[in-house]
């Protein structure tokens, strides 16, 4: 049976046919053999002899019946046989105890590796800037191929670039607050004036604005307008609280009898009304929707049906600033809302090198190119996937991928990625995966799961030794009536 390095260098795809690869297999054998062949000390024919017969004794199980009982004081009589046991002699009271081996001391705790170790960063780069919504689509497309790999982990751009502080809402509260004590007062005119600015403020940033506190604004606008006599102003208020948070109500102990009638009318005709659809979309896509408070899924959307009117819409993907927008909706209608997301400044700078590197002619050179290192320090990454994207006159899109181990300076060169051809894109897919999970090392004709040893440049020059003997020996042996021993250049060797 074949073990240690022969058995491995077996499962190489490599036939053992030439001299070379005979020599490295003897090689292999020897090494593997002394080191499994050796013997174990004391394990001699003499020792094993030595051995003592068990008895009969020794070799039955004792059995204690448990109704038998031994007295304390009386010890039972020894086997025949039995080995006498050594008394045992107790330490006096007074002998000093003994103390304790010390604890040694816990090793030290290890370095903890860099964060970015492992993490893959994927960029597409658009050749022409009509390209540009297509690069996103191919970016997201690749991101989610090898993000669904267990094996590949992917840059957390969310944590790396995060979206900026959201603006503070005080100035709005401070108008919704001035609002209540006029409505209080019983000045409802002032008061609607108040709140109709602090919903101008809201939906200003519809981003930070939690929807509920938008819609009760609005109950205490169309509260105000009902009793300045403008029930047409205040059924426009109450229906758009309800478009705004659906589940809201006005508070019983704050409003009357006629401002819950006059909301529950709103609610009955705004209901009446044929509903219409939206669609989402957002470059780059994969996007966060959420509506009213609700996460709806991700960009592209396709017909979201909703009641008339304005609802608030956010847009959130991690390495962007998100987006908010109350965005209408028609009767019987179908809307479409499409929009381009900014990246964060950190973001936008990277991209920037990438489109340098993209153009630049250290593309091509097998040396890593220093803006590849760079992109790798500011997006805390080991591995760099750069997709070069272009777009032909029919729409047709083709991307060139390239990727980098900016730790061991290996590079994959020139993958072809085709988003709309299913095979094209699973083949160009696995491609990175094995370059990036080190099953694939370009330019290297060994295999990465070599041993150890196999790397080591004294092996091949021993290899490179044991070679040249082998052939010398198997040219001489092949000529006839010549001694062996003479044939293998050692007189009187005998074999």
């Amino acid at each position: 049976m074949v073990r240690g390095p022969l058995a491995r260098l077996a499962s190489c795809p490599v036939r053992l046919k030439t001299p070379l690869a005979l020599s490295l297999a003897l090689l292999l054998g020897t090494a593997s053999g002394v080191t499994e062949a050796a013997p174990r000390r004391g394990s001699s024919a003499s020792a094993r002899k030595a051995k003592k017969k068990k008895t009969p004794a020794t070799e039955q199980s004792a059995t204690v019946e448990e109704s038998t009982e031994t007295p304390a004081s009386e010890e039972p009589p020894p086997a025949a046989d039995a080995p006498v046991a050594p008394r045992t002699t107790l330490a006096p009271a007074s002998a000093a105890p003994v103390e304790a081996a010390p604890t040694p001391p816990e090793p030290a705790a290890q370095p903890a590796p860099p964060t970015w170790a492992g993490s893959v960063a994927v960029l597409a780069v658009p050749s022409k800037p009509q390209a540009t919504p297509s690069a996103a689509r191919v970016e997201t497309d690749l991101r989610a191929a090898l993000g669904a790999r267990a094996e590949v982990r992917l840059v957390d751009l969310g944590a790396l670039f995060p979206p900026p502080p959201p603006a503070s809402l005080a100035p709005g509260d401070a108008l919704f607050d001035e609002g209540k004590g006029l409505y209080d007062n019983l000045d409802p005119e002032a008061a609607a004036k108040k709140f109709s600015e602090a919903v101008a403020f809201y939906e200003r940033y519809p981003v930070e604005t939690k929807p509920e506190r938008l819609a009760r604004v609005y109950v205490f606008l169309g509260a105000s307008r009902l009793l300045n006599g403008d029930t047409a102003g205040a059924q426009e208020a109450f229906t758009r609280a309800q478009l705004v948070a659906p589940s809201l109500q006005p508070e019983s102990e704050l409003f009357g009898q006629d401002v819950h009638d006059a909301f529950n009318a709103a609610k009955v005709a705004l209901s009446g009304q044929p509903r219409g659809t939206l669609s989402i979309d957002s470059v780059p896509s994969g996007a966060q929707v959420v509506m009213k408070g609700e996460r709806l899924g991700t960009t592209p959307l396709k017909d979201v049906e909703l009641a008339p009117g304005p609802h608030p819409v956010v847009l959130t993907l991690p390495g962007y600033v998100p987006f908010g927008v109350f965005q209408p909706v028609a009767p019987s209608q179908r809307g479409e809302l499409r929009h381009t997301l900014v990246p964060t400044p950190g973001l936008a700078a990277a991209r920037s090198l990438a489109a340098h590197v993209s153009t630049s002619r250290s593309l091509g050179s097998d040396t890593l190119p220093p803006e590849v290192a760079e992109l790798g320090e500011k997006l805390g990454a080991r591995y760099v996937v750069l997709a070069r994207v272009e777009q032909d006159r029919r729409g047709r899109v083709e991307a060139v991928l390239d990727a980098w181990d900016v730790q061991l300076k290996h590079r994959l060169r020139g993958v072809e990625f085709n988003p709309d051809e299913p095979r094209s894109r699973e083949k160009a897919v696995r491609k990175v995966q094995a370059f990036l999970t080190g099953q694939q090392v370009p330019g290297s004709s060994l295999p990465v799961a070599l041993p150890a040893v196999m790397k080591k440049p004294w092996f091949w020059a021993a290899v490179g030794g044991v070679a040249a003997a082998t052939t010398a020996g198997i040219l001489l042996a092949s000529q006839p009536n010549k001694p062996l021993g003479a044939r293998l250049g050692n007189f009187g060797a005998g074999w």
